[in-house]
Formats: structure tokens, C-alpha cells, sequence
């Protein structure tokens, strides 16, 4: 008798064991992760955006599905192509983080982070890719940036995606609006003065942010308001850099000063 139940023990034993094992395990991973993410954003934060980068693929790694750490690989691939003055490293992670980007919203359509980041990316390819596809690709960008300030208030960046959505369609030359007459029977509506409106709210949101005040001075000058485009971009120019995207920015910014 004892040794029939010692038979039935054993597996049951061993079948606890093994799934004591597997918790172990998912829970150490999940720690893994997490910390990952946390470094990440820790590294992003400061400007470290080839050790972000590689924080995020182990993340990945561990968890490829994951929309956190999609969307977060999106934003990485955009820093990456926004820190280099060289063409083809723009292009290849403009692309690659638009790949990003797409997924993350597939995993977590409901995530204010990946609507922004699939605005923000849609709009690069646009660029990239020429004035008709630029125009074809605006519906989108606007779509998905005014879903995301929708899930969060407080994101600076989408503002300013706005900003930038209302100024690049509003600055359109004759040729340009040729072209969106013929892709759209009726074009995207859009006006210097929205996108002054939204630089102002991405300031409001994040004031020591230079890109908000270099478009907002260059928004400005379009509506004819020199003497505040002026004090605009000494704004951005009073800004301590803190990356060479903003060094570039402020070079910018010291040009379009000059030239006023």
C-alpha cells in the first residue's frame, strides 16, 4: 500500500516541482524585462540613444510581442535618424522604425505611445518618399496624433506633431497644391495659425523643449510677426542643448535669426 502511494506521489511531486520551476522563471523574466524597459528609458532620457537601442532589443528579445517595448523601439530608430546628418542611416531607421510602429499599434491599438509614434514615422516616410506621398500620408499623421492627444493630454510631442502637420500643408507651393488637388478632390485643411496654436501648447507642455520654439519662430514669420518670430528663436537659442539633434536645431534657429 505505502509503496503504491509513493508511486502516486512522485509525479505529482515532480509535476509541483516543475511548476514551481515554470513561475520561477516567468517571474525572473518578467524582472528582466521590466529592468530592461527601465534602462531604456533611463538611457533615452539621457540622451544615449545607441545604449537605449540595445536595451530595447534584449527586451525584445524576451518578449517580441510585447507593445511596450514595440513602440518604444519605434522612438528609438526615430532618435537614432533624427541624431545623424546622414542620409542613409536616416532612412534606414525612419523605415525600420515605422516597421516598429505599425506592429506596436496591431499589439496595443489603445496606446497613446504607439498612435503617436505611427503619426510621427508616417509623416518621416512621407518626407522621405516625395510631395505626392507626403500629401497621401497627411490624413494619417492627423488621424493618429489627434487619437493620441485624445488618450494623453499631456504628451508635448503630439502638439507639436500638429503644429508641424498644420505648417508643412499650409507652406505648400503652387506646384505642391497641384499635386494634392489631383490626390485629393478636396486637400487637408490646414493654416499657419493652428500651427502656431499647437507649437504654443507643446511649450506650455514642455517649455525648455527647443524644437517647439524654433517652429514656433518659424510659424510666426509666416503670419508676419517678425518681432515675435525674433524673440522666439532667441528662446530656443537661450535653451543648454542637451543632444546633437538640438545643437542642430539651435543652428537652425541662429540662421533663421540672422536672416530676419
Amino acid at each position: 500500500m505505502a509503496k503504491r502511494v509513493n508511486q502516486i506521489m512522485k509525479p505529482r511531486i515532480l509535476q509541483i516541482a516543475i511548476l514551481h520551476f515554470v513561475m520561477l522563471l516567468s517571474i525572473c523574466l518578467s524582472q528582466d524585462f521590466s529592468t530592461l524597459l527601465e534602462i531604456a528609458d533611463e538611457r533615452e532620457e539621457g540622451n544615449d540613444f545607441q545604449g537605449n537601442y540595445k536595451a530595447l532589443k534584449e527586451a525584445e528579445r524576451l518578449d517580441p510581442e510585447n507593445g511596450k517595448v514595440l513602440w518604444r523601439l519605434a522612438r528609438a530608430h526615430f532618435d537614432l535618424s533624427d541624431n545623424t546628418g546622414d542620409e542613409g542611416s536616416v532612412e534606414e531607421n525612419v523605415y525600420a522604425g515605422f516597421d516598429y510602429a505599425k506592429k506596436a499599434l496591431e499589439k496595443a491599438p489603445n496606446s497613446a505611445k504607439a498612435h503617436k509614434w505611427y503619426g510621427i514615422l508616417t509623416g518621416r516616410v512621407g518626407e522621405i518618399e516625395g510631395t505626392e506621398q507626403k500629401i497621401k500620408n497627411s490624413y494619417e499623421v492627423a488621424e493618429h496624433t489627434l487619437r493620441a492627444i485624445e488618450l494623453d493630454l499631456e504628451d508635448d510631442g503630439n502638439y507639436h506633431v500638429m503644429g508641424r502637420w498644420h505648417y508643412s500643408l499650409a507652406d505648400l507651393n503652387w506646384f505642391e497644391r497641384t499635386v494634392a488637388s489631383i490626390v485629393y478632390t478636396r486637400p487637408p485643411e490646414a493654416s499657419f495659425e493652428e500651427a502656431r496654436d499647437y507649437f504654443l501648447k507643446a511649450i506650455e507642455k514642455a517649455p525648455e523643449e527647443i524644437r517647439h520654439r524654433l517652429w514656433l519662430g518659424k510659424t510666426l514669420f509666416e503670419l508676419d510677426d517678425e518681432d515675435d518670430a525674433a524673440e522666439t528663436l532667441k528662446q530656443a537659442l537661450a535653451i543648454k542643448p542637451e543632444s546633437e539633434s538640438d545643437r542642430l536645431l539651435q543652428q537652425e534657429a541662429r540662421k533663421l535669426l540672422n536672416d530676419l
